[in-house]
């Protein structure tokens, strides 16, 4: 079988950069059904652990083949435009068959994030064909957030936000004003419940929890949680927590060690992590956080009322879009592979 090989885009344990895979995969995908899936789109099984729990359409996902594949032809996916600014979409073509061949990602370039994912194709066509495995759990989620309105606060960029050309532009870990905007953006709903998706805590982003308890008096949105009726991710996943330690936060002074806490903040263990190496606690967290971002996408998907995107509460987001994106082809009741 031949391949397009997917990078993993700047994963990392806590920041697994899912919004930026996923627009690579679904490219890939494209390319694949455009070639009448002469191909398979090939993942890193290490990297891309949401495949044990979503049902990627004519994908593999493998660690060894991954690895396997290696010195193959790189294919710019970027997209150009003519004189009068209309797409050129040179990148959805034929390609030549047996041999396999890596669709080329922001990280093998040294331009910047923006510059690249800009020259991206549009984003969206095939995400609706990403299904649950687990059509049980799919319902339990579906059922919890049949009548609320899903919301998305994004944490601060890691470079200022003002480059993302948000409709809303609010200085770096200003949370006061963050807060001011997301009440705002809420009052417009006030009286509806919501399911509520964030990775904004007071650390910098990459540097908090992997689970963060948002009801928490400690946590940025906790006082969002008295004055509106809202669930998250635990809700869902109330009863995964029992026997799981309750947080793990990296040590910054001591980058690759984390550190396991309890609720009290004493440390319990102190972890090397090595990408090469697996340790039972955290491989018990990590797949967690995997279920999280999980949840959080689809509760957001199924949500039965509105979806508020980051773009309405701060920073604009590939998790907003893929959401935004996905609800859009259930709305219009897409079917089948079509591009």
């Amino acid at each position: 079988m031949d391949y397009f090989k997917v990078g993993n885009c700047g994963w990392t344990i806590r920041d697994t950069a899912f919004g930026n895979r996923i627009q690579f995969w679904e490219i890939a995908f494209r390319l694949a059904q455009y070639n009448d899936f002469r191909f398979a789109v090939m993942v890193d099984g290490d990297k891309w652990k949401e495949t044990r729990y979503l049902d990627f359409p004519y994908t593999k996902s493998s660690v060894r083949i991954y690895h396997q594949l290696q010195n193959l032809e790189k294919l710019d996916v970027t997209q150009d435009e003519d004189e009068h600014n209309v797409v050129i979409r040179g990148w959805l073509k034929e390609i030549e068959s047996n041999k396999s061949y890596y669709i080329k990602d922001d990280m093998d370039d040294e331009n910047d994030w923006e510059w690249s994912t800009s020259k991206l194709p549009t984003f969206g066509h095939s995400l609706h064909l990403i299904e649950l495995k687990n059509k049980e759990f799919k319902k339990k989620i579906q059922d919890k957030v049949s009548d609320r309105i899903g919301i998305h606060i994004r944490h601060w960029p890691v470079i200022d936000t003002n480059i993302y050309n948000s409709r809303i532009t609010i200085p770096r870990f200003d949370y006061d004003m963050k807060m001011k905007q997301v009440r705002k953006t809420m009052e417009l709903f006030r009286g509806n419940p919501f399911y509520l998706s964030t990775d904004c805590t007071y650390e910098e982003p990459g540097q908090g929890p992997y689970l963060p308890d948002f009801r928490d008096e400690n946590q940025w949105v906790s006082e969002l949680y008295n004055d509106f009726d809202i669930i998250d991710y635990r809700d869902i996943l109330q009863e995964d927590f029992s026997g799981l330690l309750p947080n793990t936060y990296q040590d910054n002074r001591n980058p690759g060690w984390s550190k396991v806490l309890d609720k009290e903040g004493k440390i319990l263990e102190t972890i090397k992590y090595d990408e090469d190496e697996h340790h039972d606690t955290l491989d018990k967290i990590e797949d967690m956080k995997i279920r999280r971002d999980i949840v959080d996408l689809f509760s957001l998907i199924y949500c039965g009322g509105d979806f508020i995107s980051s773009d309405n509460t701060g920073p604009g987001s590939s998790w907003s879009d893929f959401v935004s994106s996905y609800r859009f082809s259930l709305l219009n009741k897409q079917d089948g592979l079509t591009l």
